[in-house]
């Protein structure tokens, strides 16, 4: 582990990302869908999203690897838990997140490798939008539509302003209510509206993860470069004794990890590993999505 140990240790004594954290107040749910191969549009990468939002910020991330992990703590806390842990995935969770602060006009890309998480501060994006005329109803908000060209691609989003934040999905932002619905004139990029919920907990914060380093794309490109070629010595590197089980969110994986706290309003749950005697790991027969990416979201810098 020669090619990568440096540098982890490198990154690992880099102060973690200093910040407020706020209090979440809502947050909204999308199901997301890219064409990544136009040659075959018919298997496309799907996941579930979510946005944690208040008044002066969001943070968009995947939230597929959350309900990963209530099916693996579901499984080994009933009765019948045999020590066989069976998981099937059904969707591609993103291994980006975005954090966006509109008061100071800042955005930072939260990248996973396995369970570890690097911050790389990026340029904040900003959209002109026209506002059109047309409205409908989605998931019983009044909405209107609005179009953008932003990387490439044209946008149209409806947005409601029953839901005043100025915020949506992934980097989608400054419209003056809510965005619940937003897609490519192509409809190759797809944020569909699943819900919305007022959270009261006052625990979740819209935040990067608490374990979060700052980091740079390119430092991030090496350490990603040294999971793929050999995940399970990239897991051992890492520092710290006490070892869980966690489902992360860099692709469809049981990786194990070091304890420690996650932000962005979706913390990462532990589980015992000592319970666990194998896997089974399959993908739902119904989704196929290309493992060729000649389309990507952004087609332009």
């Amino acid at each position: 582990m020669k090619y990568s140990l440096p540098l982890l240790l490198s990154l690992a004594t880099q102060l973690l990302f200093a910040q407020e954290r706020t209090p979440a107040i809502a947050k909204v749910h999308y199901e997301f869908k890219h064409v990544n191969d136009s040659t075959q549009r018919d298997q496309f990468i799907r996941d579930e999203t979510v946005v944690y939002l208040n008044q002066q910020a969001s943070y968009y991330t995947s939230y597929s690897s959350k309900r990963m992990q209530d099916e693996v703590k579901k499984q080994m806390e009933g009765p019948s838990f045999d020590g066989t842990l069976n998981i099937t995935t059904r969707s591609t969770p993103s291994s980006s997140s975005y954090l966006l602060d509109a008061n100071q006009n800042k955005m930072t890309e939260v990248v996973s490798v396995a369970s570890d998480n690097f911050a790389i501060p990026q340029v904040y994006p900003i959209q002109d939008w026209e506002i059109l005329g047309d409205r409908k109803e989605i998931g019983g908000y009044n909405c209107q539509n609005a179009k953008t060209t932003f990387k490439g691609r044209t946008y149209i989003a409806w947005f409601t302003t029953e839901l005043p934040f100025s915020y949506g999905p992934w980097k989608l932002h400054g419209l003056p209510g809510l965005i619940l619905d937003a897609r490519d004139t192509k409809n190759e990029v797809i944020f569909a509206y699943a819900g919305f919920d007022k959270i009261e907990d006052g625990k979740t914060s819209v935040a990067l993860p608490q374990n979060a380093i700052v980091s740079t794309a390119e430092e991030v490109k090496k350490v990603q470069e040294a999971f793929k070629a050999n995940p399970q010595a990239y897991m051992q590197a890492q520092s710290g004794k006490n070892r869980t089980i966690s489902v992360g969110s860099s692709g469809n994986m049981v990786a194990v990890r070091s304890s420690s706290g996650s932000g962005g309003g979706s913390p990462a749950g532990a589980l015992d590993p000592s319970k666990i005697k194998s896997f089974n790991i399959s993908r739902d027969d119904k989704y196929k999505p290309s493992k060729v990416t000649n389309n990507p979201i952004e087609l332009t810098p």
